[in-house]
């Protein structure tokens, strides 16, 4: 390792202690060390839109966390990754130091490695079981959501209390919040306790797994032994045979053994398509709770909650102004208090509830303008899928960037007004490729009843 290496990992370790979890989310995740020598730090970022701010802001900070470790002062400057140029930033044709190949990231502990065949997606429950910041402290509870919560809550005091728990609702409402604090609380009072949470799709895909390597002993002993087991977005099992019919003798198994079982959906069992009738009654034999949007209380409360945790400064009147007007589910409120954090900073000045109606015009009157929507749907897909935008939008042709980019087409044909030339224009196509692209995922939610409700939900978010 070099002593580049060393000196970012140690600054990145005091970037995380110095601001809270939020904050580095928002921000300072996505930074990476380009280049370092005794007067100068050059930082990049994928927060592109963003580099004014992150400059004014944060900048002048780091480069205090450099001269306290360091002891000598610098200067930091923080760059958009995709228009950095080293040459152009140090305004000289070549670096005079030796950097590295590639941007440094902090070092990230080793993991132990597992023989292939041991190797799945559900080990991923254990990363959500990491996750400690889903609590039942920081989970804001109203009308709404009172009785999932009030029952989550229950089985994690008294395992079984209802059992299966079954918590569902539409995207961005909180029942994996509830469902991994549940997890939290109860590895936290029975530490010996085996507790697996997983998606359904993940599930799936490691059972299929299982099968073609011929481990399926291993997979049927891992979920049986579980002493809890929670599964996230269960309803993406429906239409899968193989996948129902281990489902089904691992549910007994546990549901026999006295075992908690939890499990979330975007409905209730008797509207998830081709689920099979003998789950769906073991689902109904439990405690059914729905999750609905909040009320203006509960969305006055959750405003005022993340603002906090954003140190973004918003008095009682803008946050009534806010709760009141802004209607759709918990993701989007958070994206709200982050725009006008964003505005805030940039322009220095106190947010009133005149700025926060121009600021948010778009979301408050419902005319967000179709194009912007079409960022954002895609912008989702990015992040759902782990595919760059310029990826989605570039030319590339493997497998899992095509139907990134099929699948941004077609929801934004779905939920916005955009012609099929407007459409074509974001992607650099005709509108031919775009009518192509829609029937691509038309014929696969045709056939794959897991992946119409995937993109079902998907557009439901943007509806």
């Amino acid at each position: 390792m070099n002593a580049n290496q060393d000196i970012w990992n140690v600054i990145y370790a005091e970037i995380l202690k110095k601001y809270p979890e939020p904050v580095i989310d928002l921000w300072l995740k996505n930074f990476e060390l380009a280049y370092f020598d005794s007067e100068l730090a050059l930082i990049t970022t994928t927060s592109e839109g963003f580099v004014e701010i992150l400059n004014k802001k944060y900048a002048p900070e780091i480069a205090e966390l450099f001269e306290t470790t360091l002891g000598f002062p610098l200067t930091v400057k923080i760059y958009a990754k995709s228009k950095f140029s080293l040459a152009e930033a140090l305004e000289k044709p070549t670096p005079t130091v030796e950097l590295p190949a590639e941007p440094i990231m902090p070092e990230q502990p080793k993991k132990a490695e597992k023989p292939a065949e041991e190797e799945a997606p559900a080990d991923a429950a254990t990363s959500f079981i990491s996750e400690k910041d889903y609590t039942f402290d920081n989970f804001i509870v109203g009308s709404s959501n009172k009785l999932a919560h009030a029952a989550s809550v229950a089985v994690a005091n008294h395992p079984t209390a209802y059992n299966p728990l079954f918590l569902y609702g539409s995207s961005g409402l909180g029942k994996t919040h509830l469902m991994k604090a549940v997890a939290n609380e109860v590895k936290r009072q029975k530490p010996e306790f085996n507790i697996i949470l997983i998606k359904g799709e993940d599930f799936t895909n490691e059972l299929v797994r299982s099968i073609e390597k011929k481990t399926t002993a291993k997979f049927k002993e891992k979920y049986r032994n579980a002493d809890m087991l929670l599964i996230d977005d269960i309803q993406f099992i429906a239409g899968k045979v193989s996948t129902q019919e281990e489902f089904f003798h691992t549910f007994n198994s546990l549901y026999d053994a006295g075992k908690q079982i939890i499990l979330t959906s975007d409905r209730p069992p008797k509207d998830i398509q081709h689920l099979e009738e003998r789950i769906q009654s073991r689902f109904e034999g439990g405690l059914i709770v729905d999750i609905q949007p909040p009320d203006t209380e509960l969305r006055i409360a959750i405003l005022k909650r993340k603002a906090q945790l954003m140190n973004v400064n918003l008095s009682d009147e803008v946050l009534s102004f806010l709760g009141e007007n802004v209607k759709s589910n918990i993701r989007q409120l958070e994206g709200v208090i982050k725009k006008l954090g964003a505005y805030s900073l940039v322009n220095g000045s106190k947010i009133t509830i005149d700025t926060a109606r121009t600021v948010l015009s778009g979301v408050i009157s419902g005319t967000v303008p179709p194009a912007l929507v079409a960022e954002q749907i895609i912008e989702n897909i990015s992040k759902r899928y782990n595919i760059s935008i310029e990826d989605i939008k570039g030319k590339k042709r493997t497998t899992e960037i095509a139907l990134a980019r099929h699948i941004s087409i077609y929801v934004i044909r779905s939920v916005t007004n955009l012609s099929l030339q407007n459409t074509a224009k974001i992607f650099g196509r005709d509108h031919t490729t775009i009518l192509s692209s829609i029937d691509v995922i038309k014929n696969k939610m045709a056939e794959d009843s897991s992946f119409e409700y995937e993109i079902t939900n998907i557009c439901n978010e943007f509806s």
